[in-house]
């Protein structure tokens, strides 16, 4: 059963969390059709009805609980009778079928308009995937206009287009549509059709979803469709049913920032922070203001393969992975490393190589025991005896035109990033270990001379985290008191 639900991308829902996605809609009253995308066992159409009958809701609930696993639909349809017996005006259907290739039949053959959408309630834990280019899934979703790169966006998003105005949707998802280009589509989506209402994060990662090992930091969106955008309750907790959810309530231009033109959803769960966002957001510079770019290293290790040496040799030029990434400089060779320590200088990789300078090299993937989201390391032009050097596509590099920084921009970036209010604001919208160059180009930075005084006061300083944050304090004032 384990292997079977990976397949799926499947996670089934624990009562506490199922409980706590039902308790999120508004009561309802009068005819209610509810979706249950990706139904499982049926633990959250089971959830709403128990609330509804607790609360003695003046009901006719009408469940379509959809479910493509052949072999758990004799639990489903155990589960949605026993719903019938706590709730005598119930009626349900279970659909054993894919739900994507039904929801984009529903939608694209436009079997009805937003007035006669066949449901008011969606509530979803749905698998998660990822969607290759060519999948028919996407296939299929391009047909009806949605572009995602997960299933359980396109869930999310079909269901969406499936309720009539007014209607609500709760949803648990990874954190990870919060940022990054793969799911700025998904974004614009949610918020041109619908009001965000609410977003729960669980703050421990592995007590939501325990029995199933799932580590992915999760959230639950509440979202209203065609509702004017109000203000948005932030609720947090430790996701295993026995603890308080703490709240706040802040305008909804806190989460997504008017000028973002990426629609990042930065979620602050305290008030200690909540001057975060304004304080980044106030600095003096982007990265094109700086004349500096972020992109990810150009070495694809399994597509070089070829060209790879262990250890450095004639006609090779040092190749830098993560590994290579110590206490904030550059520690090459690594003898005995798992990874290449070099890749061969020829036609081939030519197009591969920068020339040797000062740069500033993130970390696109943080390791678990690290402090901080962001890794920033200083590779200065006298670390390397090369002409020429190569980074590793899970290593993200700030260069200017494809060549170096002067040094103490670079020591005044790299400091920067390490900075402890750059990791809380970085964790406000992002949910994953992963750093996307898109994310290091969204930020805003620090005015080039405060940069370059930061990196002449870092060269000589330890890289201890209070020092970092004493040294950003004293050059970059505005962000004084976090």
């Amino acid at each position: 059963m384990a292997s079977r639900r990976a397949d799926f991308g499947q996670f089934f829902t624990p009562a506490p969390v199922a409980a706590l996605l039902a308790s999120m809609f508004d009561s309802c009253s009068g005819p209610t059709r509810l979706l249950d995308a990706g139904a499982g066992v049926g633990s959250l159409t089971a959830a709403t009805i128990a609330r509804a009958t607790t609360e003695g809701w003046q009901t006719h609930i009408e469940a379509t609980a959809v479910e493509v696993d052949e072999d758990i639909i004799p639990l489903l349809k155990e589960t949605l009778a026993e719903c019938g017996s706590v709730l005598a005006d119930f009626s349900a259907e279970a659909l054993v079928t894919d739900f994507i290739e039904w929801g984009c039949d529903q939608v694209g053959h436009g079997l009805f308009d937003e007035v006669s959408a066949p449901f008011d309630l969606a509530i979803l834990n749905p698998p998660y995937r990822k969607l290759n280019s060519g999948s028919r899934e996407r296939r299929l979703l391009s047909r009806v206009g949605i572009e995602t790169t997960n299933l359980y966006a396109a869930f999310v998003a079909l269901s969406l287009r499936m309720l009539v105005p007014g209607g609500q949707l709760v949803a648990i998802t990874p954190r990870s549509f919060c940022n990054g280009p793969y799911f700025k589509a998904f974004r614009r989506e949610l918020f041109q059709n619908a009001s965000l209402r609410r977003i729960h994060v669980f703050e421990a990662r592995d007590r939501a979803f325990r029995d199933a090992e799932v580590l992915q930091e999760n959230v639950v969106i509440h979202l209203v469709k065609g509702c004017d955008q109000g203000d948005v309750i932030i609720a947090s907790s430790t996701g295993d049913g026995d603890d308080l959810v703490r709240e706040r309530i802040v305008p909804f231009v806190t989460v997504v920032h008017p000028a973002d033109a990426n629609s990042f959803v930065h979620v602050v769960t305290d008030e200690a922070h909540s001057t975060v966002p304004t304080r980044v957001s106030s600095l003096a510079s982007t990265l094109v203001q700086l004349d500096v770019a972020a992109s990810t290293g150009r070495v694809v290790d399994f597509r070089a393969r070829d060209h790879l040496r262990m250890d450095p040799g004639p006609n090779t030029v040092p190749l830098l992975y993560p590994l290579h990434l110590r206490e904030g400089r550059v520690r090459w060779p690594v003898p005995g490393a798992k990874k290449p320590n070099a890749i061969t200088a020829c036609e081939e990789t030519r197009s591969l190589l920068l020339p040797n300078g000062n740069y500033v090299l993130v970390k696109r993937f943080s390791a678990k025991e690290e402090r901080r989201r962001i890794v920033a390391t200083v590779l200065q032009d006298d670390d390397l005896a090369t002409e020429v050097v190569a980074i590793e596509n899970h290593v993200n590099v700030f260069h200017r035109r494809k060549g170096g920084l002067p040094l103490h921009l670079a020591w005044g970036l790299a400091t920067y990033l390490n900075s402890t209010i750059v990791d809380v604001f970085f964790r406000q919208f992002n949910g994953h270990t992963q750093v996307n160059a898109t994310d290091l180009r969204a930020l805003r930075y620090p005015s080039p001379d405060q940069l370059v005084a930061l990196g002449a006061a870092a060269r000589s300083a330890s890289h201890e985290q209070g020092v970092i944050d004493a040294l950003v304090d004293g050059c970059v004032p505005e962000l004084v008191g976090v």
